[in-house]
């Protein structure tokens, strides 16, 4: 039976190290770079939103259904065009947007909640407050959004930081495990 170890965990250290110097740019940065992100998510939206439209388009001429992508498509042109060229006065529409998409998470989760017909308390009583806690961050989203964003992209970062140095732990980690190769051929006796 051969033993061989990992030689890859160098890459890991090089991603930790990469989300690391990410999350604390993201610290560093003022929120000019929070218009610029938004920026470049309006640049996205736009891409996607192309793309969904092409798609939309061809399932149209092959006359499959297509109203419900090309509404998508629609609406991802519409607010990545908002947020790319109005940068400025996105930054609340785009948290706007995020709040209404969590109050929608919170809602759903707050419906499977109804749902459930047996299942234990602790998952019930997990749903509920989740649910109810999604709708209030929401809900607080509405309300001086540009503070949020700068609160959200610093945690991101931290979040990032802290990813970042995990993965370089366990790359070191990595490093030093040996496995068994079991493909090997044994030798018959």
């Amino acid at each position: 039976m051969a033993t061989k170890r990992f030689k890859n965990w160098w890459f890991l250290a090089l991603n930790g190290i990469i989300f690391v110097l990410f999350g604390i740019l993201i610290l560093l940065n003022t929120p000019d770079f929070i218009k610029t992100m938004i920026t470049y998510f309006g640049i996205v939206l736009l891409v996607f939103g192309a793309i969904l439209l092409i798609i939309g388009v061809n399932n149209f001429r092959k006359e499959k259904q297509a109203g419900m992508i090309l509404y998508e498509s629609i609406a991802a042109i519409a607010i990545g065009l908002i947020l790319t060229f109005f940068p400025e006065g996105s930054v609340n529409l785009f948290m706007i947007l995020v709040g209404v998409w969590i109050i929608i998470i919170g809602i759903i989760q707050l419906v499977i909640l109804a749902n459930l017909k047996e299942s234990s308390s602790s998952l019930k009583n997990g749903l509920l407050i989740n649910g109810l806690l999604t709708i209030a961050l929401g809900i607080a989203l509405f309300f001086n959004p540009f503070s949020w964003a700068v609160f959200l992209v610093k945690l991101i970062g931290v979040l990032a930081a802290i990813f970042g140095l995990l993965l370089i732990c366990f790359s070191f980690v990595l490093r030093s495990v040996s496995t068994s190769d079991t493909t090997a051929p044994q030798a018959i006796k």
